[in-house]
């Protein structure tokens, strides 16, 4: 058998968030692996007739997160990756920043939901190798070491809604038309 090493895909993406908006953040630098997951739930239809076998199955739901490990430090960005967070820009020196997080709690996560968007980095990537979740918020949790042995990693998950269409995920390229 031959093996064709052009569709094999490696390294490392970058990431777009609000990918097509307004203010698109663009994450390039990650450690650890940018780590997408596509989920389907299932149910099986049994019949007596059949015993434990299944007769068919059903797809009740899909999910899909992208998990990116977010090694860039720039507060702009975090406040952008915290639902809820607001940046503070010092009225006089503008140069002086701050990013507060309130410690609200219910609140929802779907008013903070964008489009983002993955493109491979591999020299021998195309637009095909594009994935867009269509609309994903944030969720960020935040455990840094401060040591010498340790990068300070911003871990973020993009969790994925249904857009207005029902679109969940799309692969490959994000011009392509019916």
């Amino acid at each position: 058998m031959a093996v064709d090493a052009e569709k094999i895909k490696l390294g490392p993406c970058r990431v777009t968030f609000d990918f097509e908006g307004t203010k698109p953040i663009v994450f390039e630098q990650t450690q650890g692996g940018v780590v997408l997951t596509y989920e389907e739930t299932t149910r099986d239809i049994n019949v007596d007739q059949l015993g434990s076998s299944a007769a068919d199955v059903i797809i009740t739901g899909r999910t899909a997160s992208v998990a990116v490990p977010i090694i860039e430090h720039d507060l702009e960005k975090l406040a952008a990756i915290i639902p809820g967070a607001k940046l503070v820009i010092d009225g006089t020196d503008p140069t002086k920043k701050r990013v507060d997080v309130n410690a609200l709690v219910v609140q929802r996560l779907f008013p903070f939901a964008k489009k983002v968007k993955l493109e491979p980095l591999d020299e021998k990537a195309t637009v095909e190798d594009t994935v867009i979740l269509h609309k994903a918020a944030p969720q960020t949790n935040l455990n840094y070491t401060y040591n010498y042995d340790n990068e300070l990693v911003t871990n973020t998950t993009f969790r994925a809604f249904p857009d207005s269409d029902g679109l969940l995920i799309s692969f490959g390229d994000p011009s392509a038309k019916e």
